[in-house]
């Protein structure tokens, strides 16, 4: 096993002081050679009957078998999409399409990328309030669930804190209620187990080293869910992605057997930050639950200064971090998520360790941070 400052060989090395995951991070090596080979062999339509066509359906067959395989479902419950958003707009239009219910009942603290849709296609949305460390209230869904809905749609971990949702019992009282569940897995695929108490899971191959264009749409083949056009062999939205596909397929197939040990590593890291960072300076405070996170993500707040200005003064020191909320990153909007939870701050900064950040990377942060702060602090006073 790897220690803390021994990234696995396999992932592409991010930027020393590189800490926005959530941002984006390196395309696997793996995954890039997946790419260009199936953009050599696999560029013609897969619907067509000829040569160039069946051979470049297979990959996509291929591509959607491994996914497949690596979530532990079927092939034909696997869609593909050009983003884990789109993903999410899909998944809930083909739910809403079947269910003479046009609510939705969401938690407080689900992303843009599902609320922004929902609004679009629901009649009402209905948000579930949650507890201080952004967990969704148990209670208060149940009482949301009495009345009749179309979709219940719960988060797997809030990619802004860190947290993760109790999925298992929320599963449980939306079968109860007869409303599936429509899970988005941001940043949850390859940070440790996969989810597996779902009737819909939406994912972006980005999050686990894959390109940025490809999205995944799981839906239980029990489920009544109709999308809005009809899959191109299993692509949803717009021409197939072939290339993107077998790239998304391949990365998943390296990240997952690493996953557990990767999280270890990363939750090494991030506990050291959020156990170091409150002691570096006045007016810090880390949020999201301590210990059932997600293990690469850490979020805390500063008193007396913007989020931008400490962005922009660490990315003069070479380090790279977000502020605000997961959708919403480096612009003046206050974090719906914060909110939520309770939570009232100045600015809000998020460090998000890609895969094979180092803990030399992690110093460089911890060392620049008070500095860093202070003339933040100071440009404002």
């Amino acid at each position: 096993m790897t220690s803390a400052d021994e990234p696995d060989q396999a992932w592409a090395r991010p930027p020393a002081g590189y800490l926005d995951a959530v941002g984006g991070q390196p395309l696997i090596p793996a995954a890039r050679r997946a790419w260009l080979a199936a953009s050599e062999q696999a560029w013609s339509d897969p619907a067509r009957l000829h040569h160039p066509g069946r051979r470049t359906g297979m990959v996509l067959d291929a591509a959607r078998s491994s996914i497949a395989a690596a979530l532990g479902i079927t092939p034909d419950e696997v869609f593909l999409t050009t983003s884990g958003p789109t993903a999410v707009g899909v998944g809930l239009s083909g739910l809403l399409s079947r269910s003479p219910h046009r609510r939705v009942v969401a938690s407080s603290v689900e992303s843009l990328a599902v609320l922004s849709p929902a609004r679009g296609v629901a009649d009402e949305v209905d948000l579930v309030a949650v507890d201080d460390v952004g967990r969704v209230r148990l209670a208060d869904l149940q009482n949301a669930l009495a009345d009749p809905a179309g979709v219940v749609a719960v988060q797997a971990a809030n990619a802004e804190v860190g947290t993760r949702q109790p999925l298992a019992e929320v599963h449980a009282l939306a079968q109860n209620a007869g409303v599936p569940l429509l899970v988005h897995a941001v940043q949850v695929i390859g940070r440790g187990s996969t989810p597996q108490d779902w009737d819909v899971l939406a994912a972006s191959a980005r999050d686990w080293g894959g390109p940025a264009g490809v999205g995944v749409l799981a839906v239980r083949s029990a489920l009544r869910w109709t999308p809005e056009e009809n899959p191109d062999r299993g692509w949803v939205s717009g021409f197939p992605d072939i290339a993107g596909a077998a790239s998304a397929a391949t990365a998943l197939e390296l990240v997952l057997p690493r996953s557990e040990q990767e999280a270890e590593r990363a939750f090494a890291l991030t506990s050291r930050i959020r156990s170091e960072l409150p002691a570096l300076a006045e007016g810090i405070m880390v949020v999201g639950d301590p210990v059932d996170r997600l293990p690469h993500i850490v979020t805390f707040t500063c008193a007396g200064v913007t989020g931008e200005v400490v962005v922009d003064e660490l990315s003069r020191r070479g380090i790279s971090v977000a502020s605000g909320s997961a959708c919403t990153s480096d612009v003046r909007m206050p974090s719906q998520v914060l909110a939520a939870m309770g939570v009232r701050s100045d600015a809000s900064i998020r460090v998000s360790l890609p895969f094979a950040c180092t803990e030399a990377t992690v110093d460089q942060f911890l060392t620049a941070f008070p500095d860093a702060l202070a003339s933040a602090r100071s440009g404002l006073a």
